[in-house]
């Protein structure tokens, strides 16, 4: 092939990708809609349907529990909002700790924070980035109180061997859901499985209304508590019978109406947009497989199907012959917007090696709010650590409207890189030559 367009070659694409943009009339027209009618929140403090929102709200929130098959549909204005609210109406506070995959958002592990609990980091599965149920069981404490599952990329949990610990433990299962809306695994939605599990309508998931939330859960007293968190519910307690030992603080956490408006539209579409992903995918994976022994594309256990929010490869840099960097460099150089090094290990970051989220005084990791000792040392879970060296990944090209014809541009510049790897490292070289000189 020609020269590499990172030494001074031609990209082998040289035309912009195709948007990506779910936003059809029906939308448009719902927003109207609401903006014509003047009602753009219909939220009360009252226990009657005002409550609840406007109309908007309660479609959503409908259309939202049938279509996954479960009692309660609770809509809030992020997957943030949602998850904190999860552990808020678990009764989750100072001195517990929540399990959480230390490769996921960092909203997962701040849900347990902004309660006062402490985050417990157990390692991944070497080839998903999933929770290995091995190491959540040897993070169960006494003050363990749940698990947060996070079905990452678009693959859920192994949820079977964490729902056996949750009910040997007693602890809460609660899955974040973000990632994998319309994934199955055994036959059921990921995100329905456990106690609470929280979708996500941000900009950039599958399908979005801009920000936006929704918890799902089968449980009536969760779902009354997950909908009091979301709006202001320490004034709502008497109203409802809480009180005492159901204190709990409340948010402004609710949702408009015309972001329900978009919503419920693009949950219509959600089914559609899954299928093609997976025809991209599959298409994908088959080539890189004849092509490649240093990328693997990403597992799909029998038990579960995958919705490809990401397409996930781990990289051998052996043997690829070329460091990781440089070859993520070079292929995105060719006009293919690819990446590498998932983030870092959340317990990394400045709040865990300080052991100091709110305030300066050391909570909630401290005594006397907690007799928690968790370590957050580097090496506490290697498996999750080893992703960053090998993980290479596509974030929004496997998606609709690409087609096959995208995703064999994808191959092509991965294949010009390689066929010019000699040329890539000399160049590599001599740079390094030139900085020492």
């Amino acid at each position: 092939m020609s020269e590499l367009a990172l030494l001074g070659g031609s990209p082998l694409v040289n035309r912009k990708w195709p948007a990506y943009n779910t936003i059809g009339d029906e939308e448009k027209a719902e927003v109207l809609d609401v903006l014509e009618s003047g009602i753009l929140s219909a939220f009360h403090a009252s226990p009657g349907k005002t409550f609840g929102g406007g109309p908007k709200v309660m479609q959503l929130e409908k259309e939202w529990a049938d279509h996954f098959g479960v009692k309660h549909a609770i809509s809030m204005n992020s997957a943030t909002s949602a998850l904190y609210a999860a552990v808020t109406a678990c009764g989750i506070g100072p001195g517990d700790e929540v399990i959480v995959n230390p490769l996921t958002m960092t909203a997962t592990a701040s849900a347990a924070l902004v309660n006062g609990a402490v985050p417990v980091f157990a390692d991944v599965d070497p080839h998903t980035m999933n929770l290995d149920a091995k190491s959540v069981e040897e993070n169960i404490t006494p003050r363990t109180k749940a698990i947060y599952a996070v079905h990452l990329a678009g693959l859920p949990d192994d949820m079977d061997p964490l729902i056996a610990l949750a009910k040997k433990h007693n602890l809460w299962l609660l899955e974040d859901n973000a990632q994998a809306p319309g994934a199955f695994y055994k036959g059921r939605y990921a995100g329905t499985i456990g106690d609470i599990g929280v979708f996500s309508l941000n900009c950039h998931k599958v399908i979005q209304s801009g920000e936006g939330g929704i918890a799902v859960t089968n449980d009536d007293d969760l779902a009354l508590k997950l909908k009091l968190v979301r709006n202001h519910g320490e004034k709502l307690l008497h109203r409802f019978g809480l009180g005492g030992k159901d204190n709990l603080i409340g948010y402004n956490y609710r949702m408009t109406e015309m972001e329900a408006a978009v919503a419920y539209h693009q949950l219509r579409r959600l089914d559609k947009l899954n299928e093609w992903s997976v025809r991209l995918a599959d298409f994908l994976s088959a080539r890189i497989r004849r092509e490649f022994d240093f990328l693997t594309p990403p597992l799909v256990p029998s038990s579960s199907t995958h919705v490809y929010y990401f397409y996930q490869m781990e990289y051998d840099e052996d043997k690829a012959g070329l460091p990781l960097d440089l070859f993520t460099e070079a292929v995105r150089a060719e006009g293919v917007p690819v990446a590498s090094r998932w983030p870092m290990p959340l317990y990394r970051q400045t709040i865990y090696r300080d052991r100091s989220a709110i305030g300066t005084t050391g909570y909630p990791f401290s005594k006397p709010w907690t007799e928690s000792d968790v370590s957050y040392e580097e090496g506490i879970c290697p498996v999750a650590e080893q992703w960053e060296h090998r993980s290479f990944f596509i974030e929004t090209l496997v998606r609709w409207p690409n087609e096959e014809e995208h995703m064999e541009l994808i191959v092509q510049a991965i294949q010009k890189v390689m066929e010019n790897r000699g040329e890539l490292l000399d160049a590599q070289r001599k740079s390094a030559a030139e900085l020492v000189g």
